[in-house]
Formats: C-alpha cells, structure tokens, sequence
C-alpha cells in the first residue's frame, strides 16, 4: 500500500520531479510522418509558464484545471497530451490522489511507447509505480461481492504485469523495486487462505533472493519476505537457517527468538518419537531458550517450564530437575503443585527416591488439604519397602481428601496394614473399599478377615 511518507521514494524512482520544466522535451527529431512529433504545441507551450507558477505556489486545484482545459483540445494522440499528463500525474501524487493517477498514467505509458516520447527507462519506472498504484486499489477493496472479488483480481492481474515488465527488461532493479516485487507477489500467492498459491510463492522467494546479492549488508525486509515464503509452504528446515541469520543480525528482535523456537519444535514434532532427528531437534530449542535468556528473552515461566517440558520429553531428566529446581525456587517456573510432582517424578527417572519423596512433603506442606501428594508419598515408600511409612503417609492421604481415586487409595491402605499386621484397621479399611467398589476389595476384606480368625484361633489354641 502506498502511504504519504513514500511520496518522495515514489516521485524519485519514477522521475517525476514536480517540475514543469523537467517534462518539456531535451530534443526533437525526425518521426515517421503518420506519427505525432515529439514537440509541444505553441498554445500547451504559453500554458506551461502559468502552470509553472501555480506549482510552485502548491495551488494544485487551479493547476488542474489548467491542465484539463488544455487536454479538452490537445490532439490524443500527441506529445502536448504525454507531456500535459505527465503533469496532471506529478499533481495527482502530490495530493495523494493516487487511485486518479492511474488513468493518466496509463495513457502516458501507452504513449511512450507507442510514439518514443519516453525512454525506456523512464518506461519502466512508469511501470513500477503503476504496478503500485494498482496494488494498492486492489487491498483498498474491502467488500466481498461478486463485482468486488471480479475488480480486485483485475487490479492484482495489472500490478502483476506492470511490475513483470519492469523486472523482465530492467538489467539493474532497485533494492526498492525488488523489495515491493517481492512483497506484492507474497501477498498475491497468500491472498486465498484455502490455498495457497505454491508458483507465486516461489517467485516471490526468489525476488527476495536476488534482493540479497544486492548488498554486502542485505535489507533484513528480503529474509523476512525469505522466511515468510519459507513457512507457508511448511519448509521448516530452511525457515531455521534463515532465523539463526535473523536472530544474529536482530539479536533484541523478540519475535524472531520466538519464531526459531517455535519452528524448532515443530522439527522435532515432525520426527518420530525417540529418533536421533527428534532429539537433535528438542536439543536445539532448549538451547535457543538459552540463548535467549541471555538477553533476557523467552524468559516468561511458560519459556522456563516449555524447557523443561521438552528436556522430560526426550528423557533429559537431570536438566529437567536442574532447571525445576532453579525456576520454583527463583520464581521463574510458576509454583504449583503439578510443578512440584513433575519435580518428584523427575527424581524417581534418575532414582532419586528419597529426594522424590522430599520434594512432594515441600508440596504437602504448601497444599496441606491435597491428599494426593501423601498417597504420591506413600507409593514412594512402598517401592523401596518401608511399609511402615507408605501406611503412615496413606493414612494421612485419606484424612485429607482430595484423592484422584478414593476407593485405589482405600485399598492401599488396606493392603499396607494387611502386610504390617494392623488387622482390625486394615479390615475397616478394607470394607470401605468394598462399599467404595473398589476392583479386588471384596478379595482383601476376605484375607483380612481370614488372617484375624486365624489369629484368634491361634491364641485360643494355647489357652
């Protein structure tokens, strides 16, 4: 789209210095004698010095209206109407008139090269700004209706065509021509969001490529078009090359750090589970992380615990408790109670049963009404044989509550006591995990029961 502050870059690249003087011809010389001659008029001639006068004065109204006078009598088909339009559009683009420049514009054009009252490359940046000034109609048309949808693809056809020739017969494009050929092509192959346009899409990435070997600094505008294209057609890979470019010219730039992580992760989610390419992949977005907390970037709790997501994921357990620890106790990582499990059973990965353990009584005390913590405890106990306390920490799991599954919990309690002997408690137990419905209780009351008569009959016996 073309804005008020790119008039000057606009004017410049088409030569349209808003100059009366700049339009009149340098030379004259033979033409064929059925074709109009490259000489004004004496009449546009006389007209020309007030015109000259009102431009300077920026009363481009009256300007205007001179001009239009003169064309009501200028032979179509002359230099008088090249020259008098050339005018009308300097006048048109000083007021921001833009959509009204295109119809002398293109008078001017078929002209030019009609009867040689332009060079070639005046021809081509006519082209150029064309190609603009259409480009810019079409994304000014909001509505969706037949007639609009029919109106917007014409004036994409035009710009398309109008910024073809200037590519096709320019030697030596500018670093801004290229830029907006890139630019107003992407957004053409990207306009439908059904589908893409792949052809268009590619030829705007190499627009952008060829804008790259313009410069030994290249406008970061071209890796970005680069990148665009590279995304749209899901070609992550090459998109990463161009963010690790990206993020060492623009260091600060937080939406490229956010992008290769991003683009990263959809990497390893593209390889299967547990490949080498998986891992390489996840190793690499937590080392982007890193870098980018360096410079106090992706460093939001959902980054700190993104990475230790993603270091579980693949198994990095060690990393994962390192950068736990470190975010619960710096704030960095949010302190919840499904962060202090995920502490927990980061421990039990590397068999650290007892530092596990140590890290669900830290939760217990700061949510001293979650039972699932103690019942989460009193497994850890029960794996490595201290029954005593895996019975003492599930008895406190179901004085609290809370419990993701009562009746499981009731039975293991039950069980724990059943082992240790605690009969009479474990048998209340037990029934309620019965009443509870809980798979195999009726089994465990019936044990329970058997071994206290067993008991019973045993100590009746040496009476």
């Amino acid at each position: 789209m073309i804005r008020p502050s790119s008039l000057s870059r606009i004017l410049r690249l088409t030569g349209l210095t808003l100059s009366v003087a700049a339009a009149l011809p340098c030379v004259t010389f033979a033409q064929a004698s059925t074709a109009p001659k490259k000489e004004i008029s004496d009449k546009v001639s006389e007209s020309l010095g007030k015109i000259q006068e009102l431009t300077e004065a920026k009363q481009w109204d009256e300007t205007l209206a001179i001009i239009d006078t003169q064309l009501l009598t200028a032979a179509p088909e002359s230099y008088d109407t090249t020259v008098l339009k050339q005018i009308k559009i300097q006048v048109l683009l000083t007021q921001e008139r833009y959509a009204e420049a295109i119809s002398p514009m293109e008078d001017v054009l078929r002209l030019g090269m009609a009867y040689d009252f332009m060079d070639q490359r005046r021809i081509l940046e006519f082209n150029q700004i064309l190609s603009q000034l259409y480009f810019q109609e079409a994304t000014a048309i909001k509505g969706t209706s037949p007639a609009d949808a029919r109106k917007k693809t014409e004036y994409l056809r035009k710009a398309y065509q109008a910024i073809k020739v200037y590519l096709a017969e320019n030697d030596s494009p500018t670093e801004d021509s290229l830029s907006y050929a890139a630019t107003m092509i992407y957004t053409q192959a990207t306009m439908d969001e059904s589908k893409t346009d792949t052809a268009l899409l590619n030829e705007a990435r190499d627009i952008a490529e060829q804008g790259l070997l313009m410069s030994l600094q290249p406008r970061e505008s071209f890796y970005v078009l680069i990148l665009a294209a590279l995304q749209q057609d899901a070609k992550n890979k090459e998109a990463a090359e161009i963010l690790e470019l990206l993020v060492r010219q623009k260091p600060t730039n937080r939406q490229y750090w956010q992008q290769l992580q991003a683009t990263y992760l959809n990497l390893a989610n593209e390889a299967p589970d547990g490949s080498r390419e998986n891992i390489e992949w996840n190793i690499r977005t937590v080392l982007t992380i890193d870098r980018a907390q360096k410079l106090a970037i992706l460093d939001e709790p959902r980054d700190h615990f993104n990475r230790v997501g993603i270091l579980m994921n693949i198994q990095q357990f060690d990393q994962a408790i390192r950068y736990l620890v470190e975010g619960l106790n710096s704030g960095k990582i949010e302190d919840t109670q499904q962060n202090w499990e995920y502490l927990a059973s980061s421990y039990q990965q590397v068999h650290k049963q007892l530092a596990a353990i140590d890290a669900l009584q830290t939760a217990a005390k700061k949510w001293p009404t979650e039972g699932e913590l103690d019942f989460r405890i009193a497994n850890i106990y029960y794996t490595t044989d201290k029954l005593e306390d895996a019975y003492k920490s599930g008895r406190t799991a179901l004085s609290k509550g809370n419990l993701k599954n009562r009746p499981a919990t009731l039975m293991f309690v039950a069980y724990m006591g059943y082992e240790l002997k605690k009969y009479e408690d474990a048998l209340v137990l037990a029934e309620q995990a019965v009443d509870a419905g809980a798979d195999r209780a009726q089994g465990l009351y019936d044990a329970i029961k058997g071994a206290i008569e067993e008991r019973q009959a045993a100590l009746e016996a040496t009476i």
